[in-house]
């Protein structure tokens, strides 16, 4: 379940302001896209919509205002300029509807979005969570088996998510940046080496780190990607106490 809903084009948004939210809130992304945002809605549980209005498209501005206008009791917070703002003016005077200019530096922009969030009942235990907020790490292995294991021993300490593919893994990244990716070496169609190397190419999601899961007989083919700067491996068999002591460790615990 995801706190805040993220609304963008693919271009026109504040960079270091969504890398900020991403990494201290738990958050999903979608397009400007009425059918994509109630299906968010339905699904995740948002608490407040976040939506990067700043030289948006007259197609994205048309989807935001049916966003809401259908949207109910629920928190929106439009990120731009005023004369961004102002294309919205009929919705304004709405309680649940927020502003917060840009650009400004991170800090400033952190001290506004704290002080919305504790202005709001609804929104305040969002700024209590992100405090004590969970590391997030994203699993990506075809085996089942390895899947229910390293979910079973990491659920109680992260917040988990699966991917069974290389596919999968780059879709995954498309809405959402975990703390790490524990990927396997030895997968179908694109084995690990050809993931990392695609992760690695994209400027959103390139600095992530990447640690292998491998079998006995990969250590040596994991050591040719070395280049890609991945943040080490772990054995396949490696028992449960010793599994999560490295993972900890990556995170200074």
């Amino acid at each position: 379940m995801k706190d805040i809903l993220i609304i963008k084009e693919e271009k026109n948004f504040d960079k270091t302001i969504y890398e900020f939210l991403k990494n201290k809130y738990l958050t999903t992304s979608i397009g400007f896209s009425a059918k994509d945002a109630d299906f968010a809605m339905a699904s995740e549980g948002i608490s407040l919509v976040l939506a990067f209005v700043e030289d948006i498209s007259p197609a994205s501005v048309v989807e935001l205002r049916r966003i809401l206008m259908y949207m109910k009791g629920v928190h929106v917070c439009l990120l731009g300029s005023m004369p961004a703002f102002d294309k919205f003016s009929e919705f304004l005077d709405k309680d649940t509807l927020h502003c917060i200019e840009l650009p400004q530096p991170v800090e400033k922009f952190q001290k506004s979005f704290e002080e919305l969030l504790k202005s709001t009942s609804t929104l305040s235990s969002l700024s209590k969570d992100s405090t004590n907020r969970r590391h997030s790490i994203l699993l990506v292995d075809d085996d089942p088996v390895c899947l229910r294991n390293m979910m079973s021993w990491l659920q109680n300490f992260y917040q988990v998510a699966v991917a069974k593919s290389g596919a999968a893994c780059l879709a995954f990244l498309g809405k959402n940046k975990p703390d790490l990716i524990l990927l396997d070496y030895e997968m179908p169609v694109c084995n690990g080496l050809q993931t990392l190397e695609m992760i690695r190419s994209e400027a959103d999601y390139a600095d992530i780190p990447v640690i292998f899961l491998t079998g006995v007989s990969d250590t040596e083919k994991v050591k040719e990607a070395i280049k890609l700067k991945p943040q080490g491996y772990i054995l396949k068999d490696t028992d449960r106490i010793e599994f999560i002591n490295k993972i900890n460790a990556l995170f200074g615990k």
